[in-house]
């Protein structure tokens, strides 16, 4: 098991009138039929906790925003999404980086065991078009001071990724008030203190919601989501939970079975949702015919074998 985030504590803060879940370390992430070790929920840090380190001293982390980055577009709710940080660590960090100075050091090189870590508080379209969401409204930004992210490192342990969330998502915040780097940031661990996150990666399945809302007790089954590999929590105005308008929310209701195909896929990446096995099937396999992928809950078109192998995926037989 991974060891709880380091940003947990025992206790939670009620904020925006969400209530303050009562969890215990017993409580397991996976269906009791699969035979998985308990998975204890783990609250949110308190703000004045810190995550800084002094060998964390990479100073490229300027984000670039370039012209064709600028969307401005009417936000009506909001998205925060959770990462996983040893997949983030194991799949996609250089050897280098996660060196003293290096981009991903404090989450990957520092000692520190980072679990779920906040990707971002997204501001998003409208409910009728929530595709239409804004990006980099105010575009390129200064650098934030390193004294300004401190505070937040334990929520977001990488420099880089505050300053490009701020500048790609803070600087869209209807709010003014919230649109500066500190207010944006505050916002989203006020937010992010309020959830109970597991200690271990949550596999997108059936099992895996009700954990979310057995241990948050604010949260419905349709207020959250899974797509790109992240969990998602959708918010409204208010910053209050809220029913998610996008399509990947609806299927955790009646999710699990097969779904529409991608066009011109030839080799099927398929995940078994309750177990996370990835497997892959070419032309000529028994039930090629019936697998069916759904790309938003990280399922993958192939063009070789080999693609899918470096991917992470193995031969189905």
């Amino acid at each position: 098991m991974i060891p709880t985030n380091p940003i947990t504590l025992a206790g939670l803060i009620t904020i925006a009138g969400l209530l303050t879940p009562i969890v215990h370390a017993s409580q397991s992430c996976a269906d009791p039929r699969t035979g998985a070790q308990p998975c204890a929920p783990t609250p949110t840090a308190q703000a004045s906790q810190s995550c800084a380190d002094p060998a964390d001293t990479y100073s490229r982390y300027d984000s670039r925003v370039k012209a064709h980055d600028v969307k401005p577009a009417r936000s009506e709710y909001y998205v925060m999404s959770y990462s996983w940080a040893p997949d983030h660590c194991k799949k996609r960090a250089r050897a280098a980086s996660k060196q003293p100075g290096g981009e991903d050091y404090l989450q990957c090189g520092s000692g520190r065991k980072f679990g779920y870590i906040l990707h971002g508080l997204w501001p998003q379209g409208t409910l009728r078009n929530p595709k239409n969401y804004p990006r980099a409204c105010r575009g390129n930004q200064p650098k934030i001071p390193r004294k300004d992210l401190a505070p937040f490192l334990c929520m977001t342990p990488s420099a880089w990724l505050l300053q490009h969330e701020y500048e790609f998502h803070g600087t869209c915040m209807p709010d003014a008030a919230l649109a500066s780097p500190v207010g944006y940031f505050k916002q989203a661990q006020a937010l992010h203190t309020q959830l109970n996150l597991p200690d271990r990666k949550l596999a997108d399945n059936r099992a895996s919601v009700n954990w979310f809302i057995k241990n948050n007790p604010a949260l419905k089954r349709n207020m959250f989501y899974y797509s790109g590999g992240e969990w998602r929590f959708c918010y409204n105005a208010d910053f209050k939970p809220m029913r998610c308008p996008r399509a990947g929310s609806a299927k955790h209701k009646t999710r699990y079975t097969p779904h529409r195909a991608a066009k011109s896929c030839r080799i099927k990446g398929n995940i078994f949702t309750r177990t996370g096995d990835k497997l892959y099937y070419v032309p000529g396999h028994r039930i090629y015919h019936k697998v069916r992928i759904t790309p938003e809950t990280g399922e993958r078109c192939f063009k070789t074998e080999a693609e899918a192998i470096a991917a992470g995926w193995r031969k189905a037989s």
